[in-house]
């Protein structure tokens, strides 16, 4: 098992996606932080009346929402007059599943990469249990999901010095905090694009799906169960709350204990799970 993850990461190093996917992540957030600088630059020529109006919109984003929107929002929790900390920028991406994004793609790609090919045929003959080299697969991506991280902390820190001419990180506890949840409901998120990927088989598929579920489109799905769950007598119960995106979105900047437990029990059993699935249909599957 060692031997396969240690192939599957020379592998990953060098896919040329691999960088690709970063430089394009790099970019993408450079504009991300220009953006939330015109933002703050625009409230600043508001009237007073529409600042109470901004003030009020930015405390409910700041506490938090039971509501999760269609499409992708990366909008800053700032309040009015505070500088923009790097926690603030992070949570506006991770919120927004602007991140997640390019994670996904990548996975879609380096999951499906070989699959039917002579390379994976050659090796699956070789081993007792095929289901062996999807979970080897999902420990490379689960360290691409650190690595990628920690790389997109770096240079959301260089472009908020850049845009905003001002480095703040935010109190570091709650920063802490909130990326290391968050950094496991990516994981979670990224090992589901795998599994979807080895299902499918079909990478437009595969990277359409995904995607989707970056941008809320089973939020009429779950709101449906929720109708029918309601008619049981479950009227406080939202299936959102317990799926790996809905974490994503709404989890705090300050998260207490039981939250961040209750996010990271969530991307434990749909990363198991969805780990799991791969290797069950991967080792029944022809190759």
């Amino acid at each position: 098992m060692l031997n396969m993850i240690k192939m599957d990461l020379y592998r990953m190093f060098h896919m040329k996606s691999f960088y690709i996917v970063w430089m394009v992540l790099a970019a993408g957030i450079l504009f991300t932080t220009y953006m939330s600088r015109l933002d703050v630059e625009t409230f600043k020529d508001m009237t007073q009346e529409e600042r109470s109006v901004s003030a009020a919109e930015e405390e409910t984003v700041q506490e938090g929402t039971d509501q999760v929107n269609f499409g992708m929002d990366v909008t800053l929790p700032t309040r009015p007059g505070d500088q923009v900390t790097l926690l603030d920028l992070v949570y506006a991406n991770f919120r927004g599943k602007f991140v997640v994004l390019f994670f996904l793609i990548f996975a879609v790609l380096y999951s499906s990469a070989d699959i039917g090919s002579g390379y994976i045929k050659n090796i699956g003959g070789q081993v007792r249990d095929r289901s062996a080299l999807v979970l080897s697969r999902a420990a490379v991506l689960l360290v691409y999901t650190l690595l990628s991280m920690i790389l997109y902390l770096v240079i959301q820190g260089i472009c908020q010095r850049m845009v905003f001419g001002y480095f703040v990180l935010g109190e570091s506890g709650r920063f802490w905090n909130y990326v290391g949840v968050q950094t496991a409901l990516h994981g979670a998120l990224v090992l589901i694009a795998m599994a979807i990927a080895v299902i499918v088989k079909y990478n437009v598929i595969s990277m359409t799906v995904s995607i989707l579920l970056t941008m809320n489109m089973l939020v009429i799905f779950y709101s449906a169960l929720d109708k029918a769950l309601a008619k049981l007598g479950l009227e406080d119960f939202h299936i959102i709350e317990h799926t790996v995106t809905g974490k994503m979105s709404l989890l705090s900047m300050n998260a207490g204990t039981k939250e961040s437990l209750l996010a990271l029990l969530t991307a434990a059993v749909f990363g198991i799970v969805a780990a799991a699935v791969s290797a069950a249909v991967f080792r029944q599957r022809d190759i």
